[in-house]
């Protein structure tokens, strides 16, 4: 969701290495931020489904129950990081007065780092789980275009694909970020000075923030109902990515100026108070001051509004101390920094869009097994939660690997050589 979901290139923060030679970048905690987020997202829903959520009637695990509720803010980072990693190219060219990135390199990479993965998990979801309940090539097409989530929006929740939503969200980001992109250029170069261009550019995304608030107020009118399918559209998650742009251009006017902006000097005096500040927003969001700890059914609008703030400082507070210049803390390189979880925030696109298929399988439910599949929410607790998380896991990171290997890994190689650039498309 980084990083994008899928895990976007990190050479805009390993272009700082040799503008800023004092920066400490350290591509390997992003890595492993991204391995880290995705199991938490994981472990999220295994909790819903085995159980130990209360959801509607039913009666999760004391303490463990909000403890489960709480993690809800783990998917927050993925979009903070594709914010900051992918507009920094554009905004490192306002700055210096350069040319902006290319658009069809932009495109090329972006659609090839997250599309041959999404139809394969798609195709398989279809043709494993949904296969009796397509009645017309429309039921293919619909989710392979993306387009499930606007378009017979009754039926938007297809099993096994629940989670893809985001890559909605993310395709949203990219046909924006160009054009937004060059608006706040136009704008903040209308003045020379790099601070008064900072200040334009941050103005200029604010609103973006403010829409995530806004959004959420509308969802939660009494004419949408509960769960409405618009809680996923893109609005309500352009704010984070709103925030990762306005970092974007903080490391950008670093790079240009040598002046280090405040709070990533605080974030280098005192790197890992940042983290003991986020588990403090993880524990807010464990107890849920205006609805009720421990429950995984849908929020009333003061606690939706909550959830956004929190979502928000979490992902702030998790991911600031990663990419800020001089921030080092041993604790969090040798968390996320050791090759074990590296490689589970390459393969973490797989594992964020294979763990619903993966609960599916483990359920023995869809086609594949000869019987209908059910709303996730129609069979909590019918599995125990260890021999669940077990299952899950294993099957998730085992097509998670195959399909690093088999298809993300070359779908961007055969960008490279589609654009002749030498370049590679991603750090993968």
């Amino acid at each position: 969701m980084v990083a994008e979901l899928a895990g976007p290139p990190d050479e805009g923060i390993q272009g700082q290495q040799n503008k800023v030679p004092k920066s400490k970048v350290r591509v390997p905690v992003l890595d492993g931020i991204r391995g880290f987020a995705a199991l938490a997202v994981l472990l999220t829903h295994v909790t819903y489904a085995g159980g130990v959520m209360d959801v509607g009637d039913h009666k999760g695990w004391p303490v463990f129950n909000w403890l489960s509720v709480g993690l809800t803010v783990s998917l927050a980072p993925f979009f903070l990081l594709s914010g900051l990693l992918l507009y920094r190219p554009f905004v490192r060219a306002t700055f210096s007065g350069g040319q902006r990135p290319a658009l069809k390199p932009f495109f090329v990479r972006r659609l090839l780092r997250i599309l041959p993965a999404y139809w394969t998990v798609t195709l398989a979801a279809l043709l494993l789980i949904n296969l009796e309940t397509i009645d017309s090539l429309w039921d293919v097409l619909r989710p392979m275009l993306l387009l499930q989530w606007f378009v017979d929006t009754k039926n938007a929740m297809i099993p096994g694909l629940e989670i893809t939503w985001s890559v909605d969200a993310e395709l949203t980001f990219y046909l924006l970020l160009p054009v937004a992109a060059w608006l706040i250029n136009k704008y903040a170069r209308r003045v020379s000075d790099p601070a008064q261009q900072l200040r334009r550019i941050l103005w200029s995304l604010s609103p973006i923030v403010v829409l995530g608030l806004a959004w959420e107020v509308y969802v939660h009118l009494p004419f949408m109902g509960p769960y409405p399918v618009q809680m996923f559209w893109p609005p309500g998650f352009l704010g984070l990515m709103a925030i990762g742009m306005m970092f974007a251009a903080l490391s950008a006017y670093h790079e240009a100026t040598g002046r280090e902006p405040a709070i990533y000097r605080l974030a280098a005096k005192w790197p890992l108070s940042w983290w003991v500040a986020a588990f403090g927003v993880y524990v807010l969001n464990c107890v849920k001051p205006f609805s009720v700890a421990g429950d995984g059914d849908y929020p009333p609008l003061s606690q939706a509004l909550m959830d956004q703030v929190l979502f928000l400082l979490f992902a702030v507070l998790l991911t600031v101390p990663l990419f800020a210049p001089d921030a080092r803390s041993r604790f969090i390189e040798a968390l996320l920094g050791n090759p074990p979880m590296r490689f589970l925030g390459r393969i973490s696109f797989g594992i964020y869009l294979w763990h619903f298929p993966a609960m599916y399988f483990a359920f023995g439910m869809g086609n594949l097994f000869g019987t209908p599949p059910q709303p996730m929410f129609m069979v909590i607790g019918t599995i125990g939660f260890w021999q669940l998380i077990a299952e899950v896991l294993a099957i998730t990171i085992i097509l998670s690997t195959l399909s690093f290997y088999l298809i993300e890994r070359p779908a961007a190689r055969l960008g490279d050589r589609f654009l002749r650039s030498g370049v590679p498309t991603a750090t993968l």
